[in-house]
């Protein structure tokens, strides 16, 4: 099955205090990786949306990589909905769209691939494919000690057909993934290994992911 990916590097990286798309890890910037990876799983066409487009030029990126500008960088779900729309003008649109971060370190595109291959056996009405993680004892503990699952919105499969959907849903004020995606039919990717969906978001995160070899 023939995907597009989107690669969303718009992100401020204040806690990072540096650019996260730029953090080398084993001497690859982050961003290289998670378009590396993309390619890996398939992806035909990688759109990133950025809003400073000119730090990654001399990135070695993938053939068929484009950006996006994000003018306006309002967060993550306001990125998927432009670089979705720059893939839903190509002459022959995608199916599926696969949604990175650019701070995933431990990536692994064949795992990517693996999934993409189960795209084809999802119910149409399914407008995702993403994993689900129960969020931890401390968030919790503010919600009553009821565990709360949660869609890991930016390591996963789109349809490209949602682009109405979404947009409609900010139109109307929505700014969060888990609330669009609690309004829809999403599917849960099984048996997720954490360590693939591990962001590198402080200095500390960076020095755990370069000790842990």
């Amino acid at each position: 099955m023939k995907i597009a990916a989107i690669a969303l590097a718009g992100g401020q990286s204040s806690r990072m205090g540096q650019d996260k798309a730029l953090v080398e890890i084993d001497g690859v910037p982050l961003l290289q990786r998670i378009c590396t990876a993309a390619q890996q799983a398939g992806s035909t066409e990688i759109y990133i949306v950025t809003g400073w487009q000119e730090r990654y030029q001399k990135l070695a990126l993938p053939s068929g990589s484009k950006f996006v500008h994000d003018r306006d960088r309002q967060g993550a779900l306001f990125g998927f909905a432009l670089g979705l729309a720059e893939v839903n003008q190509a002459s022959n649109p995608l199916d599926w769209v696969l949604l990175l971060a650019c701070d995933l370190p431990h990536l692994d595109g064949a795992i990517l691939q693996t999934w993409a291959n189960q795209l084809s056996d999802l119910p149409e009405k399914a407008i995702a494919y993403l994993p689900r993680h129960v969020a931890s004892s401390s968030q919790n503990s503010r919600q009553n000690f009821k565990y709360q699952p949660e869609w890991e919105p930016l390591c996963g499969f789109y349809r490209s057909s949602c682009l109405k959907n979404l947009e409609e849903f900010i139109e109307t004020g929505g700014s969060s993934f888990q609330r669009w995606l609690s309004q829809n039919n999403v599917e849960a990717i099984g048996n997720v290994d954490s360590q693939m969906l591990l962001n590198c978001n402080t200095p500390i995160d960076l020095l755990r992911v370069k000790t842990v070899k």
